[in-house]
């Protein structure tokens, strides 16, 4: 198979997925892909099933707008890595489950919701599985948000000066 690059992908991808890419090339080895949340699903279809490529893990950052949502794919053969991104704004933190394309992705968007919130939509099994057992179903560790001083003294535990 003849290694395809980072331009002939993004051609590709533009060819089977009608709803506009905004691309970003860091390297020729680095892509990323922002796609608003309601296509999240379509485009890993499209890269996971249609051009065969692995997911490696899915990434999850507070950032201003809500919760940027990170998924990296690898193309091994090829000798680079496209990541997606998505957001789930703050207000409606939501975004749809991969699990019935990549089953792989199950344990990490359990993780992500743990930490930040995020919610995943069609999830077959979205309970707890990081977060402490004492952190409340709406305390989220790793939102900008959240309040560790006040954590500390409702726990009774030390508070740095």
């Amino acid at each position: 198979m003849q290694r395809m690059s980072i331009a002939d992908f993004i051609e590709k991808l533009n060819e089977k997925y009608r709803g506009g890419l905004e691309v970003q090339q860091r390297s020729e080895k680095r892509v990323y892909i922002r796609v608003p949340r309601e296509n999240l699903k379509e485009i890993a279809r499209i890269i996971f099933r249609d051009f065969g490529a692995k997911f490696s893990i899915a990434t999850g950052i507070d950032v201003r707008e809500g919760f940027e949502v990170l998924y990296h794919f690898t193309f091994d053969r090829h000798g680079f890595i496209c990541t997606v991104k998505t957001l789930a704004p703050r207000e409606d933190p939501k975004l749809e489950s991969l699990v019935e394309i990549i089953p792989g992705t199950t344990w990490i968007e359990r993780e992500i919701h743990d930490i930040l919130g995020v919610k995943f939509e069609g999830h077959p099994n979205l309970k707890r599985l990081v977060k402490a057992e004492f952190l409340a179903e709406d305390e989220y560790p790793f939102r900008k948000d959240f309040d560790l001083k006040k954590f500390k003294e409702r726990h009774n535990l030390p508070i740095a000066k």
